[in-house]
């Protein structure tokens, strides 16, 4: 039974996916669920409320399952007028992914079904690539011409601490997913979530094209990559640049040039739309292989895995912290309100309007200086000088005693 919690403002996580599986996952895995509020007369999205270890998380997703960037900005921009005090988005749901050579070695290495891709920083970029914003120049190289914002600090700091918490087995990801599993009898719908099994992970050559209609019940099984099935079916999480475009990635020919010349991760749909004007952390469980041999048989599980990430990720950011942080969109909500009241003049809200910008950009440069503290090197250089060091420098000074210099 879903718990009454009637107030926008309680809500400070803000959760978008656009397929039916995403929410089903994001929902099987909710601590706590709360009563619908009642819709606002501007805001055309559906949302789901509840509480995920200790956090108040608002999901939110669009009329229609519909893939590209301005569905996922219009269910944000809706989302942030409607719950005043969001601090930040996570963009969860399934993506394709951009496997590697196989390692003999080391199972875990290169990109399977089921495993969750989070967007980090890469060089110069923030995280997510728009890679169907720019073009190939005549020799086929990709040229990059657009940049998006990163992710923020908060989470890219909460995404290493759990990072350490998995080195050292302390992550819940796997509970967290067998929790999803002893609701399967309940709940039909939620049948599909369970691992279909590493002989359904199938990669096939680069070259090899898919045969007939649907699933690969036609396509030759001698091109398929040889891999070594992994020992758990738990789910690698994987950390690196993940490509947005407007359409699916369909190409292995595309999707691998892109991976070796930008070392992606993985491709999606949605997250080019939100990064400038609404920056989150994207998190994508790998459904297909981005070529020609894609089926939804993935889709479920992968939607779980990666619930089960953000879920696990959540844990080790404390709520304080996030309600500590600043909110820019209720900035922009306060000069919203007033606008409506009439309580602003044009002049004022252009200075209003430009303060936010200008602190928002200045949060922004901040973000990408690497701060640097040369206490610790200082004192180390100063135990390592010698008695006479320097001791020149006020020889030549009683010498030659230099105009506008005082020793």
């Amino acid at each position: 039974m879903a718990t009454k919690n009637p107030n926008y403002n309680v809500y400070t996580v803000g959760w978008i996916c656009i397929v039916s599986s995403e929410m089903n996952a994001a929902r099987a895995l909710l601590d706590e669920e709360h009563e619908s509020l009642p819709p606002k007369p501007t805001d055309d999205n559906s949302y789901l409320l509840g509480r995920m270890n200790g956090h108040n998380v608002v999901f939110g997703y669009p009329g229609s399952s519909l893939y590209g960037p301005h569905n996922s900005s219009h269910v944000a921009t809706n989302m942030e007028r409607t719950f005043p005090n969001i601090r930040f988005r996570l963009l969860v749901g399934v993506g394709g992914g951009a496997p590697r050579t196989a390692d003999a070695e080391n199972t875990w290495n290169d990109i399977r079904l089921g495993d969750v891709v989070v967007s980090n920083l890469k060089g110069s970029h923030g995280g997510v690539l728009h890679y169907d914003a720019d073009k190939f120049k005549d020799n086929g190289v990709f040229h990059i011409t657009s940049h998006l914002n990163r992710s923020p600090s908060l989470l890219l700091t909460a995404t290493q601490k759990l990072r350490s918490d998995h080195d050292f087995e302390l992550g819940q990801m796997g509970n967290y997913i067998s929790q999803v599993y002893s609701r399967l009898a309940r709940l039909p719908a939620l049948r599909a979530s369970r691992f279909p099994g590493w002989d359904r992970d199938q990669l096939f050559i680069s070259s090899y094209k898919h045969t007939g209609e649907g699933d690969c019940s036609k396509c030759d099984r001698a091109y398929l990559v040889k891999r070594l099935d992994r020992e758990s079916d738990i789910p690698v999480v994987h950390s690196g640049l993940i490509a947005s475009g407007s359409a699916l990635m369909c190409s292995a020919q595309r999707r691998d040039q892109l991976r070796d010349e930008w070392d992606v991760c993985c491709f999606e749909t949605e997250a080019a739309g939100l990064m400038n004007d609404s920056p989150c952390l994207v998190i994508r469980g790998i459904c297909d292989y981005s070529d020609g041999h894609q089926n939804k048989e993935w889709e479920p599980y992968a939607a779980i895995t990666a619930v089960a990430y953000v879920k696990d990720l959540l844990r080790v950011i404390h709520p304080e912290t996030v309600e500590g942080t600043a909110n820019v969109v209720g900035s922009l909500n306060d000069v919203s309100r007033a606008l409506d009241k009439g309580d602003l003049e044009v002049s004022q809200l252009t200075t209003s309007v430009d303060k936010i910008h200008e602190e928002q950009k200045n949060t922004n440069i901040l973000e990408r200086l690497h701060l640097h503290d040369f206490n610790a090197e200082q004192s180390e250089a100063s135990s390592e000088s010698r008695e006479v060091t320097g001791e020149w420098l006020l020889v030549f000074v009683g010498k030659r005693k230099c105009t506008g210099f005082s020793p």
